[in-house]
């Protein structure tokens, strides 16, 4: 994918540069990837719609190759702060009549976004989604609070090895083989810089706090909800209940599939985003 050479980055606030690309022309589609991964994630997609799409990818903020200063804005990654950003991204691109694809934390992200971008879409499409991604009293679907905070300490430890074990952990056994894993991390980490661990850190805390849950009833568009059957990171009850809540959304569970995939199934992936876009009006 080539970057635009009229603005290859975008200040979304003081000290906060947001890299985007895009490529092809058509409805568009943008793409928001999830915590530590960057927008290299959706290689497999660009090549798939960039022939009939304007296809619109972002690094989040701290991720990738966007950059963020040492000031008071750079300090927040919230999910808020990265909808924030999304919301921007439309604006200055003047996006409208797009479809939105969300995976892991990013659909968090596009679910937060809703209310100031929802008039700029015509589709919505959460991957291995879920409203909330801790466990609480009133919420099985999510993982346990202290298998996040343990995450978060193993990351202070040794920050290289965690970010490279949380990547192959999306991937459950027998979902792909090893030479095929290998080059899919060649494609999605070697490639791209790695996030920066103060953005790691923060969006591990983010991850503890938010809760999008209220967001889904009120989304007024078209719906697809596409989620591996045996994710272990956003367990796919997450998505059922996100069915169940947003009015006319369709679910399709992928067998066999972990966190990712639009990796391990791509061409699966594909096929069914191309078929949701084509059903669009």
């Amino acid at each position: 994918m080539r970057a635009t050479s009229e603005m290859p980055t975008l200040e979304t606030e003081p000290g906060v540069m947001l890299h985007w690309e895009e490529a092809g022309a058509g409805r568009p589609v943008v793409f928001v990837h999830g915590w530590s991964m960057s927008s290299r994630a959706f290689a497999w997609q660009v090549e798939s719609l960039a022939a009939s799409h304007r296809v619109v990818l972002y690094d989040l903020r701290g991720h990738g190759r966007s950059r963020c200063d040492d000031g008071a804005a750079a300090a927040s990654h919230a999910i808020e702060d990265h909808a924030r950003d999304l919301s921007t991204l439309f604006t200055r691109l003047g996006l409208t009549g797009a479809v939105l694809v969300g995976w892991s934390m990013g659909s968090q992200v596009a679910l937060e976004a809703l209310p100031d971008i929802q008039d700029r879409l015509d589709g919505l499409v959460l991957l291995s989604a879920t409203p909330r991604f801790v466990a609480d009293e009133d919420w099985p679907h999510g993982l346990p609070a202290v298998s996040v905070r343990a995450l978060a300490a193993r990351l202070d430890h040794k920050p290289e090895r965690t970010l490279q074990r949380f990547f192959e952990g999306m991937f459950v056994a027998d979902e792909i083989g090893e030479p095929e894993r290998a080059e899919i991390g060649r494609r999605v980490l070697a490639d791209a810089p790695p996030v920066s661990l103060t953005a790691a850190r923060a969006g591990l805390e983010a991850l503890l706090r938010s809760d999008q849950r209220q967001r889904l009833r009120d989304v007024r568009l078209p719906v697809l909800l596409l989620h591996g059957e045996r994710d272990p990171i956003c367990l796919p009850a997450a998505s059922a209940f996100a069915q169940d809540h947003i009015p006319g959304a369709r679910r399709q569970v992928l067998p066999g599939a972990g966190h990712a995939p639009h990796l391990s199934r791509p061409s699966l992936v594909n096929e069914l985003l191309a078929g949701f876009l084509a059903d669009l009006p």
